[in-house]
């Protein structure tokens, strides 16, 4: 008997005068191998010949299963994701690495645990060849990525005339901006001086009207003492600005006569007094307190 798998079981020989063994071959002849012409007679196939397919007992032959299953289309589906992503980044490296981690770990995945991994890898051999293309798509994504890097990491050459250059154009915005400093530095300081004159003119503007009114009120108010009508006081009606309660002398004299010649004169002792002074003469208070022109 065979060994190989492949070939069905030898169906044991019929005897001499035997019937052969019943043939699934679904209503089709006998093979002429195991046909009898004659009554009594069955020819015996080789020895070791097996039955034809359609004749063999048991179940006929089934159907082979698909190659790739639901784990293929979802590993493989994400390669492809990732493969998409750093395309469109434009890291061909990057692509390669992943790659070759994928392939290794699959071939490795058959090899070790000898089942056909999500790839459906056939046989050990397909399994060694996609292992050794992951480890040299690895080593070659490795190398471009170092490459790429040490390019990012290379510095431009700077010549002299791009550093002179360089310095030149930053001292020239220095310049521009202490000139453009300087410019609203003194446009502040005028204005701010001319803010002070204005101020200071305001001033004095109101210092002047002040003195008028204090000079103009001067002239209207009489205190305690003598006083030239027309030079210290102004010529007018003048009363007392409080009720008297003591005593109160006051004389209109003639100017220049040292008060020897009296106009008129009076020593009240109560009330609002009142005066009526002209130019050339001269009033003397005493006691009275302050007279306000009416």
């Amino acid at each position: 008997m065979s060994n190989d798998p492949n070939i069905p079981p030898h169906q044991p020989e019929p005897q001499p005068g035997q019937t052969p063994p019943p043939y699934q071959g679904q209503g089709q002849p006998y093979p002429p191998q195991y046909s009898h012409p004659q009554p009594g007679q069955f020819h015996q196939p080789n020895p070791g010949q097996p039955y034809p397919p359609q004749y063999q007992q048991g179940p006929g032959p089934q159907q082979a299963k698909g190659r790739w299953g639901v784990s293929f289309w979802i590993v493989g589906g994400l390669l492809a994701l990732l493969v998409l992503i750093n395309a469109a980044n434009g890291h061909g490296e990057s692509i390669l690495i992943f790659l070759g981690i994928a392939a290794a770990l699959t071939g490795l995945y058959a090899l070790i645990f000898k089942k056909r991994s999500w790839a459906g890898l056939p046989g050990r051999n397909a399994a060694i060849a996609v292992a050794i293309a992951g480890g040299a798509s690895l080593l070659i994504g490795g190398v471009a990525a170092g490459v790429s890097a040490g390019r990012d990491d290379t510095p431009e050459t700077v010549t002299s005339a791009t550093l002179e250059a360089d310095a030149a154009a930053r001292l020239k915005t220095r310049e521009d901006a202490l000139v453009k400093a300087e410019s609203d530095s003194a446009s502040k300081l005028a204005a701010r001086e001319a803010a002070v004159v204005k101020a200071e003119g305001a001033v004095k503007a109101r210092e002047t009207a002040v003195g008028g009114a204090e000079t103009a009120a001067a002239a209207n108010i009489i205190k305690e003492g003598t006083w030239t009508v027309g030079r210290d006081i102004a010529p007018g009606t003048y009363r007392t600005t409080k009720e008297l309660t003591t005593s109160c002398y006051w004389a209109i004299t003639v100017t220049g006569s040292n008060g020897s010649d009296i106009i008129e004169n009076d020593n009240v002792k109560g009330g609002f007094p009142q005066v009526i002074l002209s130019e050339g003469q001269t009033f003397e208070s005493s006691r009275c307190g302050t007279w306000n022109k009416q």
